[in-house]
């Protein structure tokens, strides 16, 4: 029991957050432009997403979709959607496996967590086809799962860990935006729009006891 506990430990070797380039920055007079060119609404809405977005506390460094900061927000497309997803996914993992040193065909777990957007082919395939990797590689695509999300994923590889040993598992979580910006009028879907920017992360994880004095965190409970 002591040696099959010890090979079930969930370290993290990688971590990379990506952040937007600058020409797709929200700032407060860029949410307010956005806010002032949507004609559904009136003086009411106006007051109070204005005043939401300065008391939300998110700042002048958020990032937001390139359909959201070209006045498209009314008419995403499905480009739209993949773009936003390719363009987070692929940059966080082309510099986490630049990091890290770990090739993209040593990889056995793949966990993709987006809540609002479920393709058909997966995110999981259209990582798995860009790098190459092995075939009988371990993947998951979770959606519909909120802000929980990243939790579960993460409680996800830790469980394989425990049936799997000496193994490399990414997770990539993040979140779809750029289709689903509110237009309308009501005020608790409204929320969404001050509240969600464009972002999210590629984790580097693995259950390698050589690795152990490399890991930057180790998962201790879930």
């Amino acid at each position: 029991m002591f040696f099959q506990k010890r090979d079930q430990q969930c370290y993290m070797l990688g971590y990379e957050c990506f952040k937007a380039s600058d020409d797709r920055r929200l700032d407060t007079d860029a949410c307010v432009k956005v806010v002032l060119r949507n004609k559904n609404l009136g003086l009411d809405q106006y007051r109070f997403l204005l005043k939401t977005i300065v008391s939300s506390g998110l700042g002048e460094e958020t990032y937001g979709p390139r359909n959201v900061i070209d006045g498209r927000e009314e008419f995403p497309s499905e480009n739209d959607a993949h773009a936003e997803m390719d363009e987070i996914m692929f940059s966080t993992l082309d510099t986490l496996f630049g990091k890290t040193g770990v090739s993209p065909s040593e990889i056995d777990i793949l966990v993709v967590d987006v809540s609002l957007f479920s393709p058909a082919p997966s995110l999981t395939s259209r990582i798995i086809n860009r790098y190459k990797m092995r075939d009988n590689i371990k993947s998951f695509s979770l959606s519909g799962m909120g802000c929980s999300a990243s939790m579960v994923a993460i409680d996800m590889v830790q469980q394989l860990f425990k049936t799997y040993k000496n193994q490399f598992a990414i997770v990539v979580s993040t979140e779809s935006i750029a289709r689903h910006w509110y237009c309308g009028k009501e005020k608790s879907m409204m929320l969404s729009n001050c509240l969600f920017r464009n972002g999210g992360c590629s984790i580097l994880l693995t259950n390698k006891r050589d690795l152990k004095g490399r890991c930057l965190l180790k998962l201790k409970c879930a």
